[in-house]
This record gives C-alpha cells, structure tokens and sequence, in this order.
C-alpha cells in the first residue's frame, strides 16, 4: 500500500514537471532564434554598410521606396558576414526545430536599404517578427 502511494506522487509530480520543463524549452529555443535573428540583421547592416554602392536598387518597405537590395542569408554566410553553424547546407540553423530535421535560415529573405543616409535591415518573413520588440 506504502508503495502503491509513493508511485501516485511520483506520477503527480511527473505530470507537473514535464509540461514546465517542455515550455521552458520552447521558450530558450525561441530566444535562441531570435539572437541568431539580431546576429543576421547586424551582419546585413554590415553588409549594406560596405556595399552602400551596390544599393541602387529601388526597394520598397513598410510603404516607402528606398535605395536598396534584397538579399538572403545565404549570401552573408558566402561573403564572411556571417559565420557558420556548420559545414554543410543549410549552414544556419534554425534552434527551434530539432538538429536532424536540418531546417535552416539561409533562405531567409531580407531587404537592406538606406533611409536617411542610415542603413537598415526589413526581414521579409512574418516569422521574424516575434523577435521585434
């Protein structure tokens, strides 16, 4: 009977602390995104910064037309902006899905321009915009 009752609150216990610990996983995963996506827009702004001549194109954003280019991830990680997560495609991976399903961010698309002499970075995915304060 004494053993009948440990093993009932253990299975208590179990079923509160799993769904706990799967949020707080969730919740790293997704902070882990979203630092990766600040790692991405800096090495854009970089990007855009030392190629603010090839800019040329006319872009548009939020509803205003700028100097700019569109591009993807995969080209910062080509030209050494952006360092990679490992050797093979896709190099940048996406930390909230697991390591083996290979989901990765390089095709993610992103349009730098300049506004106002400054150059900025607009994600053209509505996945990013969780991260965006």
């Amino acid at each position: 009977m004494e053993l009948l009752a440990v093993i009932v609150i253990l299975a208590i216990i179990i079923s509160i602390a799993v769904p706990g610990t799967l949020g707080i996983s969730n919740r790293i995963k997704e902070k882990l995104f979203c630092s990766k996506i600040d790692f991405i827009e800096n090495a854009a702004k970089l990007y855009g910064e030392d190629k603010r001549d090839s800019l040329t194109t006319n872009v548009s954003v939020n509803g205003g037309s700028y100097k700019g280019k569109t591009i993807q991830v995969s080209e910062l990680v080509n030209k050494n902006y952006l360092k990679k997560d490992q050797d093979t495609s896709p190099y940048i991976l996406d930390p909230r899905y697991n390591k083996d399903s290979k989901i990765g961010l390089d095709s993610l698309s992103l349009t730098i321009y300049i506004k106002n002499n400054r150059v900025y970075v607009h994600f053209n995915s509505t996945d990013v915009s969780t991260c965006k304060k």
